[in-house]
């Protein structure tokens, strides 16, 4: 079994993009060449990575399997690179920085010991709260800035925000729910459907409205905090939700397989990024470790 870094960067691009065309030309390749690197990589593994639609591709369990992986191993190779190119900075100090729950549970234990390594004379103290009381604290200067879900935030004059990442939000359903078979999904398609609503961040109000505008309405039949509980019911055909990519896992605990398809007639996002005092500046050590955190979840978000 070989296959080359070029070819997992040809694959994840073609997991993200769904379409030949587009994967082809974001890695400035011809269209006939990505075509031969996927079989040849589907060669190599002995296994089916895509199944093909009439409008593109659509991975297969195999190929969700295999997804993470890949992603795994570029993301190695690049933090190889990184070590030997960036050496650790020797900054001292205290940044408090805030963090919204969302990403505390699914951004913070994938950039932490990063952080920490990079900074290693630094003290880097994340504080987990909602996003008012974080946007509070920071009017206090009680910490230095915060990453939150800026799609989620009600913004003022008083603050400045930076977006990392725009993560679109995707309909997630159990593998071999009737809404999977259609080929375009509408969001009418989905108002009579048991809906599992995430309680965090924000996030009722932000969905809600965002339905509310299209004229329809989610059809509630539970609300958890837990991502894992949505999860869960999600693959045991519980209902469906609308979460983002960023938040996507293809399993749930249970080993069961949850899928996710957009919605034709929504698009909408969750936004992550940082917010700051506009009219304050940052520290030298808050501007050194906010310039890294912006670098390291960029990437993340290229690999969601």
């Amino acid at each position: 079994m070989r296959f080359t870094l070029r070819q997992l960067e040809f694959f994840i691009a073609l997991a993200q993009t769904q379409q030949i065309s587009k994967a082809a030309s974001r890695c400035n390749i011809s269209q006939s060449s990505m075509t031969v690197a996927m079989r040849n990589l589907e060669s190599s593994l002995n296994n089916q990575l895509f199944l093909r639609q009439p409008k593109g591709i659509e991975l297969t369990a195999a190929g969700e399997r295999f997804l993470h992986y890949a992603r795994k191993i570029i993301n190695d190779s690049q933090l190889a690179i990184d070590d030997l190119l960036h050496q650790p900075q020797l900054e001292q100090g205290t940044v408090n920085i805030g963090i919204a729950k969302t990403l505390s549970a699914y951004l913070l234990p994938a950039i932490i010991l990063e952080v920490e390594q990079h900074f290693p004379l630094m003290t880097i103290n994340f504080i987990e709260e909602n996003p008012q009381e974080l946007t509070e604290s920071l009017k206090r200067k009680n910490i230095d800035f915060s990453l939150l879900l800026t799609s989620n935030i009600a913004h003022d004059n008083t603050l400045e925000t930076e977006i990392f990442i725009r993560s679109p939000r995707r309909l997630w359903a159990a593998q071999g729910h009737p809404l999977l078979n259609q080929s375009v999904i509408h969001l009418a398609d989905i108002e009579n459907q048991p809906f599992l609503l995430l309680d965090t961040d924000e996030y009722p109000d932000v969905i809600k409205e965002h339905l509310r505008t299209r004229g329809g309405s989610p059809n509630i039949f539970f609300t958890t905090t837990s991502f894992e509980t949505v999860r869960s019911l999600v693959a045991k055909g519980k209902g469906v939700t609308i979460l983002s990519d960023l938040v996507y896992r293809p399993w749930s605990l249970e080993g069961l397989r949850v899928m996710r398809r957009s919605i034709a007639d929504s698009t909408t996002y969750m936004d992550v990024g940082a917010v700051t005092l506009a009219e304050s500046s940052l520290s030298e050590t808050a501007t050194a470790v906010l310039t890294y955190l912006r670098r390291v979840i960029t990437r993340l978000g290229e690999e969601a």
